[in-house]
């Protein structure tokens, strides 16, 4: 317990200050270069996304699972290692060709290809390494180096939309810091690392690691068309209002960030030596999720207005809408996760692999159907219905090897919440951080009051904490 409040701990405060800042640089470029500044960012960024899905097909989630089996599997980490490297360089080139071939501004290509450096600093990164060791305090410092590098660079480098291509440039610069970072810190505790190239080798590799690729990529290709196709079919002010809600649900996310890279491990290591303990590291885990993105959800749609006004200014206003019904896809997205990687946990990788397929593709229709008519409304309604096809088709597939329930659990954080949101609603008057500080103390007092956790849990959540 010690270890897991230590890691969680470490992970939650760094990926809190990384998120922090990684929002403090999308708020700063919003608020300088405009809406359709932001647009062109994050339309641009969407590729970086798509090139990295393909440059590691599930590589460091099998990886993190082999190093948990033995934390002493040099091999894997240097087969991994190699394997990212070349698949990072094929890519590059591929898309570059791409961007010759295909007509489109040249900003919009100038600031396409300086994101796309940053797939050779992701090709070298260790994150999976410290996280099958379960040694996520130095994960947590590599972050915080990357985005606290990439927000100095751009304060420094971007003063007006002459700049904009200083953006990308910065954010390579802040991954190559993390990169280096953990490179320096394997080889000061555990010697030498080489990339081992080997065609046999990576055969292997990807056959155990491609359903998990696959469905990563399924899963991230629609996630993140929304900027593409509302930059394609709309104009670059549309895909910033989509952005300026997303934006703030990636914030969120951290939740659903933290939980997967500190209870992969936990749950991989149980299903080897404790498989009785599933039942109630699964339990306790979606418990305590929806008594997070409960009141988050509910809170969020009363004070969006003023939340969304309050970050970027006048000139959003068609985000807000978009960034209500992003909440409920957040309200379910960390539960799917967890649900989702606990199947991996179990060796049911390929469970895992037909869902993300069945509901990727889905989301994909329907982003491509509802965005192209209902713009970035649409996108955002897609992105919820999927998801909520994925939690119970993942939670129906993980009850066949782990018996838990989930439902019950959801009424006494609705209950708090609900309450909450109303008094919230009654004081939209005041000031929204002031609304902020009372929701957080509404929900906590009727949720102890209603006894949302059992003693039990309380103690648990105590030694956690």
């Amino acid at each position: 317990m010690k270890k897991l409040s230590k890691n969680f701990l470490a992970l939650f405060i760094s990926d809190v200050g990384s998120r922090l800042l990684g929002f403090v640089a999308v708020v700063y470029i919003a608020r300088l270069l405009g809406i359709e500044g932001l647009g062109h960012i994050r339309y641009g960024l969407a590729f970086l996304n798509y090139a990295v899905l393909f440059a590691n097909p599930g590589l460091t989630t099998i990886g993190a699972r082999e190093v948990v089996k033995d934390r002493n599997n040099r091999s894997i980490i240097e087969e991994i290692m190699g394997l990212r490297i070349s698949l990072s360089g094929i890519i590059f080139l591929l898309f570059i060709i791409g961007l010759f071939i295909i007509p489109g501004q040249p900003i919009t290509k100038k600031i396409i290809l300086f994101y796309l450096l940053s797939l050779f600093p992701f090709a070298v990164l260790l994150e999976f390494v410290f996280q099958g060791r379960e040694e996520m305090e130095y994960i947590g410092i590599s972050r915080l180096i990357q985005y606290g590098t990439y927000v100095v660079l751009i304060f420094v480098l971007v003063k007006s939309t002459q700049n904009i291509v200083m953006v990308p440039i910065s954010f390579f610069i802040g991954y190559a810091a993390a990169a280096g970072f953990l490179i320096f810190i394997f080889l000061k505790r555990y010697s030498h690392i080489k990339p081992r190239f080997s065609i046999t080798l990576w055969r292997h590799l990807l056959a155990i690691s491609m359903p998990v690729g696959l469905a990563t990529i399924f899963n991230q290709v629609s996630l993140n068309l929304p900027p593409i196709l509302l930059g394609v079919f709309h104009s670059k002010a549309e895909v910033g209002a989509f952005s300026a809600g997303f934006t703030i649900i990636i914030m969120l996310l951290i939740i659903e960030r933290v939980f997967y890279y500190v209870f992969f491990p936990v749950i991989s290591r149980q299903y080897i030596r404790e498989p009785k303990k599933l039942k109630s590291s699964f339990t306790f885990l979606s418990r305590l999720l929806f008594a997070i993105t409960i009141p988050l959800t509910l809170g969020g749609f009363v004070i969006a207005p003023g939340f969304i006004n309050l970050i970027y200014g006048t000139g959003y206003e068609s985000a807000i809408v978009i960034f209500r019904i992003l909440l409920l896809y957040f309200l379910i997205a960390p539960i799917t996760t967890i649900f989702g990687y606990g199947l991996v946990a179990i060796n049911q990788e390929r469970r895992f692999f037909r869902i993300i397929t069945i509901t990727a593709l889905l989301n994909l229709i329907l982003i491509i159907i509802l965005g192209i008519n209902f713009k970035g409304l649409g996108a955002a309604t897609a992105l919820f219905i999927s998801e909520m096809i994925a939690i119970v088709l993942m939670h129906k597939e993980l009850q066949k090897f782990v018996a838990f329930a989930v439902l019950k659990y959801v009424v006494k954080p609705a209950i708090a919440a609900l309450l909450m949101a109303i008094i919230l609603y009654a004081l939209s008057g005041l000031h929204i951080i002031v609304l902020v500080v009372f929701g957080i103390l509404i929900y906590s007092v009727v949720f102890y009051f209603i006894k949302g956790f059992s003693k039990e849990e309380v103690k648990k959540l105590k030694r956690l904490v």
